[in-house]
């Protein structure tokens, strides 16, 4: 049997922020669990090309996928290759574009419903491109927020007039302090290699989530933002000490960094609480995971298929 196609319109399609956090959510306790495992990126360079792959192996749901995509002057196109291990066949090649935004917004929003207080009120947003729209509309189906503040020189006030429509938010344009101050929750979505606000604007109980830079060499959050928290999450320890910016700049000890870093295995596999942002600044520092990828393509295949099934009954009764 020939592997599905599955494009990234059938993607936006099938999948959903809600579904994607629990899917998420069952894998991340399989990897706690040791019937998970992540394959690390790797990345291969010839001129101004780049070319990257990343994976994950699911035992829990007996699937395995890897994600393989280039870089052209700053821009990526992702392709995902499905397998099932029971049978070891390919299953599915998806598009994964689509794929990539729902399960880096959703990973955020699943990873703040475990430490923000359920009366978080103020998102600060900085950048509203295509995946800082996508936290910003994984994030509010989470939390009920009066006020999401945009930072964002190119922002879309029609976009921002869309979102308060559909949140009741008061959306708004505004500087990075003005952004910052007062926020319950701050998620960085650029581009930037350099911090973009001063941590020492935060409130003592912020949530702070830095999803736009997956490079060594580059980083959202200054030492202060780092310092002040008391806990670091990220989602694989190995794969972040390596490719998080934010963490390797860091100018604190080695022994501090990883006495204040957490990874998902380790909080899923009950080595380590939760951090309650209730009390203190936590951070989730976020490069991207296979295995989140492959939970994804799972969830979409069995959707895809799921809905194939539907339409081949409604064809033999018609």
């Amino acid at each position: 049997m020939n592997p599905h196609f599955i494009s990234d319109a059938d993607i936006a399609r099938l999948l959903d922020y809600p579904s994607v956090v629990e899917v998420l959510d069952q894998a991340y306790q399989d990897f706690g669990a040791g019937l998970a495992s992540v394959h690390p990126r790797t990345r291969s360079e010839c001129a101004d090309a780049r070319l990257s792959s990343m994976g994950g192996i699911w035992t829990g749901r007996s699937v395995a996928a890897v994600k393989v995509y280039p870089t052209m002057a700053g821009r990526f196109s992702f392709l995902v290759n499905l397998f099932d291990l029971d049978t070891n066949t390919a299953l599915a090649v998806l598009e994964g574009n689509e794929l990539t935004r729902f399960r880096t917004a959703a990973q955020t929003a699943l990873i703040a419903r475990q430490v923000v207080p359920a009366g978080a009120s103020k998102l600060a947003l900085f950048g509203a491109g295509l995946q800082g729209r996508a936290q910003a509309d994984a994030l509010c189906g989470v939390f009920r927020f009066q006020e999401i503040a945009v930072v964002d020189p190119l922002c879309d006030e029609d976009w921002c007039r869309q979102l308060a429509q559909r949140t009741g938010a008061s959306v708004h344009a505004c500087s990075a302090e003005e952004a910052v101050r007062g926020a319950d929750v701050v998620v960085t979505a650029t581009r930037s290699t350099e911090p973009v606000f001063l941590g020492h604007w935060l409130k003592p109980r912020a949530f702070v989530a830095a999803i736009g830079i997956s490079s060594p060499k580059g980083r959202e959050l200054d030492d202060t933002t780092l310092d002040r928290a008391s806990r670091v999450i990220v989602e694989w320890l190995p794969q972040s000490l390596q490719e998080a910016g934010d963490i390797v700049l860091w100018n604190a000890s080695q022994a501090t960094k990883l006495d204040k870093t957490l990874d998902l295995p380790a909080l899923y596999g009950g080595l380590a609480p939760w951090p309650n942002s209730g009390s203190c600044i936590t951070v989730f520092k976020s490069v991207g995971t296979g295995l989140a990828d492959t939970a994804c393509a799972y969830l979409a295949y069995q959707r895809s298929h799921a809905s194939e099934r539907v339409n081949e009954r409604r064809e033999v009764r018609a």
